[in-house]
């Protein structure tokens, strides 16, 4: 979830945007869309809720995999090189395989973005057409926080489906990991009034 706060000129690279975060003295979470540093809002409850509501059942779907669910704490880069300009920080980062040490990582499966209305352009938009280039995500799944609705995008033979949901027994399907989460899961304990 990210604010349109943009600081600096664009194109910043992913070393100036590292190099910013190294001089941060505060905890705000910041991310680097398309060589622009947005700040990212405070996460709300409902944000939070409809977080762990789809996270914890990939958590369990993965078994004994090696792979991790990470909830809002890695950003994702294309590759190693920090001339690039993205390094968002999705709210769900699903990935398999070793485990690093960076702070990001450049291999996800699975990534969640539960979207507020001040954040939804930003993360419908240059977020969206970022994480559609990385060769290794099989699903990305935009959440709205405001209204029981969700937008799931599978790659399906090197091609980018989307599919909407609306309906409470709509379902994100996971295939990778045989997890299938229905928006009213995704929703239970969630006041959208």
């Amino acid at each position: 979830m990210s604010q349109a706060a943009l600081l600096d000129d664009p194109p910043v690279t992913i070393a100036a945007f590292d190099a910013f975060l190294e001089a941060q003295t505060d905890a705000r979470p910041w991310e680097l869309v398309e060589g622009q540093i947005v700040g990212m809002t405070n996460p709300t409850e409902r944000h939070e809720q409809i977080v762990a509501n789809i996270g914890v059942p990939l958590r369990q779907a993965i078994g004994q995999r090696p792979c991790r669910v990470y909830f809002g704490g890695l950003r994702v880069q294309r590759s190693e090189n920090t001339r690039g300009i993205n390094k968002p920080r999705p709210d769900i980062v699903v990935r398999c395989g070793a485990v690093s040490t960076q702070n990001y990582v450049t291999d996800p499966l699975i990534v969640v973005e539960v979207l507020a209305p001040s954040t939804m352009d930003v993360d419908r938009g240059d977020k969206l057409r970022f994480y559609k280039r990385l060769p290794t995500l099989a699903h990305i799944a935009l959440v709205y926080q405001d209204q029981m609705r969700a937008e799931h995008y599978r790659r399906v033979e090197g091609v980018w489906q989307m599919e909407p949901l609306t309906r409470p027994n709509d379902a994100l399907v996971f295939e990778a990991f045989g997890c299938s989460v229905t928006l009213e899961a995704a929703y239970d304990g969630v006041d959208l009034g």
